[in-house]
């Protein structure tokens, strides 16, 4: 291996998880090795220059604030991602949502690191879906995912667990869409339903036993999360986990943090969502079992996760 760059090796990760390397897996194990996981630490003038963009970037008038009108944006966005993977004989690497961008830098450990590999994100998100579905999901009868876009991660959660049920929640048709293709094609069973997160429709409900996920969906939220948490609460499933990008936990001290933040701010992504949780829990509502930074895309890290249930 090339001495000039550093390397992600499953004793790597299960230091990242906090976890044991024999407590990793198989399958996270086997995606590890699989994987080109060599990246060099970015410094000097290439770092002065991506600390510019992002000033730059946040100095524009480019950014668009996430909220509600943005549903006829993320319509549009899954509807593309299907005419693909019809076109390209149903190649599931053409799910894969637009805002990964190839070539990027990455944010790890308070650092920007450079990876090797184009797929490095993609890759390290499914070595996180296989240790977190395969630690959490094993006594789960439904899973559900809000905010399902092209279905990725409940096609992961098939391989892990075949005989889930799976349902994917989306505000857009598209995606529904997108989950009933899935199922014709992979014989697997997913169902779609379109869901508002702003404004849960009370009268549908979980089943019981079941899990729910959300990867880079309460970030559209902002704010206004409270009205989902709460129906989550009156359904009580056994566990949540949420990949998100989580403002508390970043700290202003440190230049790439502080600059996420300010992307945050500027793009009107999720805040309070962490405290709201930790106020629930002080009111013995929920569990918190579990909150970990991982890492993150250019401009904010949005695979942070944390694990809780309700009481």
């Amino acid at each position: 291996m090339n001495k000039n760059f550093d390397n992600l090796t499953t004793k790597s990760f299960a230091k990242i998880f906090g976890t044991k390397e024999t407590k990793l897996p198989l399958r996270a194990k086997q995606a590890i090795q699989n994987s080109d996981f060599r990246y060099k630490i970015i410094q000097g003038k290439k770092y002065d220059k991506a600390i510019l963009e992002i000033l730059k970037t946040l100095n524009s008038t480019s950014l668009k604030k996430a909220g509600s009108h943005r549903q006829g944006d993320w319509e549009k966005g899954w509807e593309e991602n299907l005419e693909e993977y019809k076109k390209d004989g149903e190649n599931l690497s053409k799910l894969i949502p637009k805002f990964v961008r190839k070539g990027e830098y990455i944010r790890f450990q308070g650092e920007f690191i450079d990876p090797l590999s184009n797929t490095f994100e993609t890759d390290f998100v499914s070595v996180l879906r296989y240790y977190l579905f395969t630690k959490y999901l094993k006594k789960i009868n439904t899973f559900y995912e809000f905010g399902a876009g092209t279905g990725l991660n409940l096609v992961a959660a098939s391989e892990v667990f075949p005989k889930i049920k799976l349902v994917g929640l989306d505000w857009a048709k598209s995606s529904t869409d997108i989950l009933n293709t899935l199922k014709d094609k992979l014989n697997v069973g997913i169902s779609g339903r379109k869901c508002d997160l702003f404004n849960p429709d009370r009268k549908y409900r979980l089943d019981s036993d079941s899990a729910v996920l959300t990867i880079g969906t309460l970030e559209q939220l902002g704010e206004n999360f409270e009205p989902f948490i709460n129906y989550l609460l009156s359904n009580k499933p056994k566990i949540c986990i949420h990949f998100e990008t989580l403002y508390e936990l970043y700290d202003k001290d440190n230049l790439l943090d502080y600059l996420a933040v300010k992307y945050l701010e500027k793009r009107n992504y999720l805040k309070g969502f962490l405290p709201y949780l930790k106020k629930l829990e002080i009111q013995k509502k929920i569990k918190i079992i579990e909150v970990r930074r991982t890492f993150g895309s250019f401009y904010h890290e949005g695979y942070t996760y944390i694990v809780w249930k309700p009481i």
